[in-house]
This record gives C-alpha cells, structure tokens and sequence, in this order.
C-alpha cells in the first residue's frame, strides 16, 4: 500500500534536528524492504511562527509497504530514540492517495496559524496514525508536510551529518573550496555564500548534527557539489531532499490590509503613502497604502541593501511587497516585516533650479519675486527667465529587490533560481542519493 510519513519537532533549540532523525527512519524503512517513491520531502512551513525551532522545516517520507503498522512503530521507536527536552515531536502516518483537506491544511501552515486541534480533527477523519510528544504542536508540522506534495516548483538540498562527538563544536569546513564550489556549479546551486561579506551559508551555527546542507536544482549537481568541498572531519551520514526551499512558497497567499493577522505571511501591493524614514537601530520603514487599507512596512537593517531601495522610494511609487506581519504590541503597531520589494511604477521626481546665464553660461540668480534672474559671473539680466524643472535619476529602476544571501530565509527564493522553476517529478531516485 501507498504510505506518507509525516515527522516534525524532533528537534530543540539545543541540539537534534527533525531531518537528521528523518535519515535514520528512512535507513530503516529501506532495511524493511519498503520501496520509496521520492526522496524524502523536507517541507518549510510559515517561517514567522514565533514558537518555532530554526526553520520550521518538517519531513515527509512517501513509500510502499505492506506493513503499516510495523512501519509506525519503527519510526515511533526512532522518535523516541532521538527526542529532545523541550521539543514536541509529531509522528503521523496516512494510507492512500493525499486528501484533499489535507493539502489545503498544508497550504493554510506556509501562511498561517494552526492549532493542534485542527490536525487531530484531519487525522482523525482520515483515519492516520499519530504519535506526539509534549503539546501536539509537532502534529501540525507532521500533517502539513504529508500534504504538501510538491506539485509546483521545488528545489533539493544534501545535508550532511556530523559524528556525535563532535556535535556543538566547530564545524571544520574549507571555506576557500565552497566559493571555488559555488563558481563551479553555478546557477544550478545556491546561497552557498554571501558575495558581499564572503560569510559561509552552507554552514549551520547551532550545535546540531547537520555539518552542512547544500541547496540546488537537481541531486546529480549536489552530489558533485558535495564532493568539491573540502572538510577536515568525518562525514557520518548524508541523505538528499527534495524541498519547497528557494520558491517562496510561503509568499504566495495576498494579505488584505483590512484584515492583517498577526504571524501570517504573503504579499500585498499598493502606493506608497509617504516619505520613508530611517529609525534607530538603521531600520527603514515607510507606509503602503491600498483599497483595504494601510500598514507601516519595516525593512531591518540586518536586509542590507533592501534598506537603501526602501530609503529611495518616494509617495505615490507602486510596489508590491513581500513578507510576515509582525504581532501589534504596546509599544510596536502592527507591521509588514519585509522580505522583497518589486517596484512596479515609479513616480517621476522633479527638482528646480536657477536657469544658466546665455552669454557665459554661470547659474544665474534671482533679482527678486518676479523680477528675473541676474548672472553672477558676468552680470546679464533676464527679466523673463524662470527657474526651471530638472528630472531627478531615482537611484532605482522598477524590478525586483531582495536582500543579500546572508539574510534569506530559508523558503526565499533567490535571483539565481529565476528561469530554473520546475514541476513534476518522475519518482526516480539516483544512486548514491544517501549514504548511512
């Protein structure tokens, strides 16, 4: 029978990560005989949740077996193995083809808020098995990534696994061989360094096992990718994902400004509705307004260059703008945290300035209110000369901004990928895909 399984917070902000617990269920469902019919699915969901552990990634692993029930209790085995204080791991397994219930639940969990509640009502209806430990949140990432099956573009991504021992310490990797990597396998990887500060990305910070992940378009280019990076500790284990990371996935959904929910994710466009400001700290934020009404749009200064594309907007620029709203506080209004910036029209900018003299060619100055000009080089007055209108260069063109790599999110989609989306996937797995 056609099986989904479904794993989520197994991880903590300690240690342990949900992908890495995958890799082991995924070793033993292959033991079993089981045949995969893609590579396990690595689902980023809402990335503004604020409860959250890094990413906010689930798995889902799609297989046939015909022992269901021993399948469960091998990954529930693997799960408790590998559980972390304080995380809330979610366990489901579902029979049969994908409900259509289902897949809404997992497009509502890319831009929404969900309760565990609502995942068990699923899951009870479509007759799943579940296993969760702590508040159930985990069932909510478990269920969203069975549902969503990647039928739009995708991307994937090899994480390779470091030793135990060497769990929290400095992760040992050339950085020298990921930007001579990068070169050599461009466009078909990505974000595999930030070009204005050089800084790795390839390269978690945490003390989880993942030694590092590379992102790309096709498994054959990571496996090549993999092999050109030099490390100087052992690589104990590695598996390829295909995932919903690099699409924007989660930015697809219009956000009404009459109706903004706190957490949500999307995209809006508007006017701008007045001259934005820099604020303490170097963070930008100006005021978008439209038919539904009007949101103060904040880019932070950790977005770098999108700052400065915020600064030179101007009233009455179209833009459509991208990201998470922020919860309204006592101190702080609701806000639109922005992720990308396409400008759509610009309003053309004018500035006055005092005509030329025709003899000698000196800027000319005013004699008084309607009196004329007076050259300052040369002394030739004009009556009938008026201050004349100059178009002002804006600095910025209409088009798409992001920020720099080193502050993409994980479902960010970055320049690279445009003209590389795809759809469809043949179910065939390469060789060499995983290594246990």
């Amino acid at each position: 029978m056609k099986l989904s399984l479904g794993l989520d917070d197994v991880d903590s902000r300690e240690g342990s990560c949900t992908t890495y617990v995958a890799s082991f269920i995924v070793e033993g469902i292959l033991k079993a005989g089981c045949k995969l019919l893609d590579y396990p699915n690595l689902i980023r969901l809402n990335p503004n949740i604020p409860w959250k552990t890094r990413g906010n990634g689930a798995v889902a692993i799609r297989f046939e077996a015909e022992d269901a029930e021993g399948v469960f209790e091998l990954a529930r085995e693997v799960v408790d193995g590998f559980h972390e204080e304080g995380s809330d791991a979610g366990l489901v397994l579902l029979e049969g083809e994908v409900p259509a219930e289902v897949k809404e639940f997992s497009r509502m969990a890319l831009h929404g808020v969900l309760s565990p509640k609502r995942a068990l009502r699923l899951i009870e209806r479509y007759g799943a098995r579940s296993y969760s430990i702590g508040s159930g949140l985990g069932l909510i990432g478990a269920l969203a990534s069975i549902g969503n099956t990647l039928q739009g573009d995708y991307t994937f991504e090899l994480l390779a696994y470091r030793r135990r021992d060497r769990w929290g310490k400095e992760r040992l990797v050339d950085p020298k061989s990921v930007i001579e990597m990068d070169v050599a396998t461009r466009p078909y990887t990505f974000n595999n360094y930030d070009e204005e500060t050089g800084r790795i990305l390839i390269t978690p910070r945490g003390p989880d096992p993942v030694l590092f992940g590379i992102r790309g378009e096709y498994p054959e280019v990571l496996l090549d990718a993999m092999r050109m990076v030099r490390v100087m500790e052992e690589i104990d284990r590695y598996m390829i994902f295909r995932s919903n990371q690099g699409t924007n996935e989660h930015l697809r959904f219009r956000l009404d400004l009459g109706r903004l929910k706190a957490y949500s994710s999307g995209y809006v466009a508007g006017v701008v509705a007045e001259k934005p400001k820099i604020m303490r700290g170097g963070h930008v934020s100006f005021r978008l307004r439209n038919e539904d009404g009007e949101v103060n749009c904040m880019v932070y200064e950790p977005t770098g260059r999108l700052r400065w594309v915020a600064m030179a907007l101007i009233p009455g620029d179209e833009v459509e703008v991208g990201g998470g709203v922020r919860k309204r506080t006592v101190k702080n209004p609701t806000a639109l945290n922005v992720e990308y910036i396409k400008v759509l029209k610009l309003e053309r900018l004018f500035k006055t300035e005092n005509p030329r003299c025709p003899r000698c060619g000196g800027r000319m100055e005013s004699m008084g209110r309607g009196q004329g000009y007076r050259c300052k080089k040369c002394g030739f007055r004009d009556r009938e000369a008026k201050k004349l209108l100059r178009e002002v260069d804006r600095g910025i063109k209409e088009g798409l901004y992001l920020p720099p790599e080193r502050a993409h999110r994980h479902l960010t989609k970055p320049l690279r990928r445009y003209g590389l989306e795809k759809s469809g996937f043949d179910g065939k797995l390469i060789n060499g895909w995983y290594k246990f």
